[in-house]
Parts: C-alpha cells; structure tokens; sequence
C-alpha cells in the first residue's frame, strides 16, 4: 500500500519503490487488514500493532491510498496458526510497538531487534514463518514490503485504489 503521506513518502523515497506499507488479510475480500501501523490514523506517535478495517477511519481519512494485492493459498492449519497470532497480538495489543529506531536500523541492514516492536514488512514476514506458510531467504525483520511479489506461488490480484478493490475483482 501507499497512503500518500509524509511519513510513507519518505519511506517510498528511502526504498525506491511505489509501496510503502503492507499489512496481510485473512479473508478474500480483504475488508479486514492486520498491520503495524497508526492507531490514530491523525498521529504517527501513537503506532503499533493494528487491524486496519475498510470501511474504518483509517482508510476513511486516506482515500486515494493504492495498493497492489496478492492471494496465496495456506493450509486450514496455517490458516488457524496466523488467526491465533493475531488473536493473541489483537488481546496485547498493547505490549506491541512500532519500531521508529529499528526502521532506521534495518535500513542500514543493522541486526539490533527489540522485543515487541515491528514495523509493518517484519510483522507480516514473522506471521508468515511463524504459522509455516513462508521462510524469506534473509531475517524476517530485514523483509522489505517488495520482497513479498517474490514469494513462489504467489498471485497477483488486484492493483490500483483499496476502496475501489471489491468492484474490481
């Protein structure tokens, strides 16, 4: 995704390419997101781990925010393992940040982690390992939001504006 604001210009600007967030679905619709991101969709300060809803004030307030989707298909069991992840994360929602120092860490490829901080491109890698559905050829945490296209058996979808995905499908 790319919202268009300060925040992911500067990231589109750092990475060289066109998105600057991700964030993964469980449902074909894609109406419910899971994400590290804002809470309060007017402030940066206050981020973390968050489930992002379609019709929420999220993407409410960030219409014109693009994207490009991609659908893999999992096991029943992987798929249980990553709705338990996000069950648990959602329940402790607040023990999990967004990791401001580490983005700029992982920019310079520095392998320092903190406990419960991710930003969103780990987040979505570490869910992915972690319920057995993928393992990147490099740490989870150093997983950039273009190195998910490149997942064997992938498929892209859909491209163009979020709020405009369900008519084109």
């Amino acid at each position: 995704m790319h919202t268009h604001t300060i925040p992911a210009r500067l990231i589109k600007l750092a990475t060289h390419y066109q998105y600057s967030h991700i964030a993964i679905s469980l449902t074909p619709e894609c109406d419910t997101l899971y994400s590290f991101g804002r809470r309060n969709p007017n402030s940066i300060l206050n981020s973390g781990f968050v489930i992002e809803n379609k019709n929420g004030e999220f993407f409410n307030k960030f219409k014109d925010t693009i994207c490009r989707i991609y659908e893999m298909e999992v096991t029943k069991k992987q798929y249980k393992h990553l709705k338990k992840i996000f069950s648990y994360m959602n329940k402790h929602k607040e023990t999990y940040k967004y990791d401001y120092f580490g983005i700029v860490l992982r920019f310079f490829k520095i392998p320092i982690l903190f406990r419960n901080r991710y930003v969103c491109s780990f987040f979505v890698a570490d869910a992915l390992e972690r319920a057995n559905i993928y393992k990147f050829n490099k740490k989870s945490a150093f997983v950039e939001p273009r190195d998910f296209e490149k997942i064997e058996g992938i498929k892209k979808i859909y491209e163009g504006k979020y709020l405009l995905m369900n008519n084109c499908i």
